[in-house]
């Protein structure tokens, strides 16, 4: 049986369908070794809700807009389930991605679309529920309480084991945590008080399409394009521990390599922010004796500057 709707996003296909009755499920990734056949479906573009243009850098698995595929026999013309299908690609795709913090502002985003089908889309967060609460209540500066994301905090609740009669949250993340090897995404504050972001597109990048040929314009700046994704991927980053640091002895810190030495060939790191405290406190606790963390770049805009590293 032909699949009935399908999500593309940059690296998987998602599966979803729709019964006779109108209810809309989804079947799950598509793990089949051959790629579906989509020649005859109707072809959608997502929502731009979320677009890669806003970043100077994202990571793969998110650098896309999702495509959604819809068998010629399937009706999607109900609203709301037309509004899910063109918002929930860029969710399943950071979900997949383990963007904790992406997948938490994602569904903020568009809580009233995909609240609508609230079983759904909890489903689809369960694997990463407990990294997106943490993210969303610790590492931002404007954290979000548990309680205004009920779909979310219902589902972390249960993989936490949280009970509130026995402890606190912050102690139910910090037991969590020691038992279990985990995958967040955070955002870094204090980046005002260094200079890594000052000039995260040098000149020396941007000039790049300055010699572009106009007999190969597309294959020339899809070159320029990958050249550039691959650069800001390579950039080493250190998450480590700061014991010694005399205002908070779980600091966290961030470094990353400078963009315009690292063009040069002059490789260094340079501080460029903190975990937030509350978050740091957390993660410390948990695991007093690990002091630093495997890390990469998760996302790069003038906004923000996003990491993913592992507790």
């Amino acid at each position: 049986m032909n699949a009935q709707i399908l999500i593309k996003t940059a690296n998987d296909w998602f599966e979803f369908s729709k019964s006779k009755t109108g209810q809309l499920d989804f079947v799950g990734k598509w793990e089949k070794n051959n790629l579906p056949n989509v020649e005859d479906y109707q072809q959608f573009i997502s929502s731009t809700y979320f677009s890669p243009s806003w970043y100077v850098f994202i990571q793969t698995a998110l650098n896309c807009n999702p495509t959604i595929y819809v068998s010629s026999d399937v009706d999607v013309s109900d609203k709301d389930i037309f509004d899910y299908l063109v918002h929930i690609g860029p969710l399943l795709a950071a979900v997949e991605a383990k963007d904790s913090l992406l997948a938490g502002e994602l569904f903020i985003r568009r809580s009233e679309v995909f609240e609508k089908f609230a079983q759904l889309t909890q489903y689809i967060m369960e694997p990463l529920c407990v990294e997106i609460l943490f993210s969303l209540s610790y590492g931002k500066m404007n954290n979000i309480n548990p309680d205004e994301i009920p779909l979310i905090f219902e589902s972390a609740k249960k993989k936490l084991e949280f009970d509130s009669s026995r402890e606190s949250l912050n102690q139910a993340f910090m037991r969590y945590f020691k038992k279990n090897t985990v995958t967040v995404t955070l955002p870094l504050v204090g980046t005002n008080f260094y200079h890594w972001n000052d000039d995260i597109e040098p000149e020396a990048l941007t000039k790049l399409t300055d010699n572009l040929d106009a007999k190969d314009l597309i294959g020339a700046a899809e070159t320029i394009r990958k050249a550039k994704h691959g650069f800001y991927k390579s950039l080493n980053v250190s998450v480590q521990a700061e014991p010694y640091n005399h205002v908070d002895k779980n600091s966290i810190l961030v470094c990353i390599e400078n963009v315009d030495a690292k063009l040069f060939g002059n490789p260094g790191l340079e501080k460029a922010g903190h975990i937030r405290a509350l978050a740091a406190e957390i993660i410390r606790e948990a695991k007093t004796s690990k002091m630093s963390y495997t890390a990469k770049l998760a996302s790069l805009s003038y906004r923000e500057i996003v990491v993913q590293f592992t507790v």
